[in-house]
């Protein structure tokens, strides 16, 4: 077993299995005279005497019987989990911590996980919480999915993909209301607004500086308005991400398509500047990228 550079005790086992400083020094890539060296520098550090020398023999002294046992399970632990850092780089395997906020994870990535945990078997996710303040480094997060461009600038940061705002209704809510035929329109409409930070997001904005106060009716999360807009409550304006399913099945009807302002929303993976990114972290980032361009995309 060459390592290198080449240890104390990794020499020290290699003239014991070689039964010379010359066959150990063939197996390592050293001369006698550093093989020699090597052992005199280990015996000195550790204060004993490891080996019986003479001109035609060399046999282990009581130390380095012990020693060598001893150093044997220890190079061989050392090998192991070399291999298995080595493995993380190549092989996608062990936890993965993934902080989204519970809307995203709800509509998005759970339904992405059951067929990445049936490609990736070895990758375990780990859904953190992450609505309120994520310290990707404190938290022990590998990456965590956003909807704002983070400010801290050592952060590897990755637009997935596009995420407008959608203004929407149920089909009973527009049969019974009747549509709106422009923004300005929803003063007379029930609508459903987000709070969340302790604001209600009650003021929407259209293009050509068009911003129109709406009669919010019923406040919540992202989820609860959605399934007050699914219960016929009124007219909600929500990120695509988390009615795309709803828009498809027409459960809910897009209204003012092409007129909101566009504000530049978007969903990006962001992680820890690392040199050395491990493939777990990569295939999932990857793989949730082609999922979400392929399922939420306009």
């Amino acid at each position: 077993m060459a390592m290198q550079p080449a240890t104390e005790m990794s020499v020290f086992s290699e003239v014991v299995k070689a039964g010379s400083f010359v066959d150990a020094g063939h197996k390592l890539g050293l001369s006698p005279s550093a093989i020699s060296k090597k052992i005199a520098r280990f015996e000195k550090r550790l204060e004993v005497r490891l080996f019986n020398r003479t001109t035609r023999s060399l046999s282990l002294t009581e130390a380095g019987q012990l020693l060598f046992e001893r150093c044997e399970n220890i190079l061989a632990a050392i090998e192991n989990t070399e291999e298995t850092v080595r493995n993380l780089s190549s092989h996608p395997a062990g936890e993965l911590r993934v902080a989204a906020s519970d809307a995203l994870s709800v509509e998005v990535l759970v339904p992405f996980l059951k067929d990445f945990a049936d490609t990736y078997p070895d990758i375990s996710v780990v859904v953190v919480q992450g609505d309120g303040g994520i310290d990707l480094l404190k938290d022990g997060i590998d990456v965590a999915i956003l909807f704002e461009h983070p400010n801290e600038t050592s952060f590897i940061v990755r637009k997935l993909i596009d995420d407008p705002w959608v203004v929407c209704a149920s089909p009973e809510y527009l049969q019974q209301a009747g549509r709106p035929k422009s923004p300005a329109e929803l003063a007379n409409h029930r609508c459903l607004t987000i709070h969340a930070k302790g604001k209600t997001n009650d003021s929407w904005e259209f293009r050509n500086g068009q911003s129109v106060r709406v009669n919010s009716r019923f406040s919540g999360i992202g989820l609860t308005v959605k399934t007050a807009a699914l219960q016929a409550m009124g007219i909600a304006r929500l990120a695509r991400f988390l009615v795309h399913s709803e828009l498809q099945a027409g459960t809910l009807e897009p209204l003012f398509t092409g007129e909101l302002k566009d504000v530049n929303r978007a969903i990006f993976a962001v992680y820890p500047n690392r040199e050395y990114l491990a493939n777990k972290t990569r295939v999932f980032v990857d793989s949730f990228e082609s999922y979400v361009k392929r399922t939420i995309a306009p």
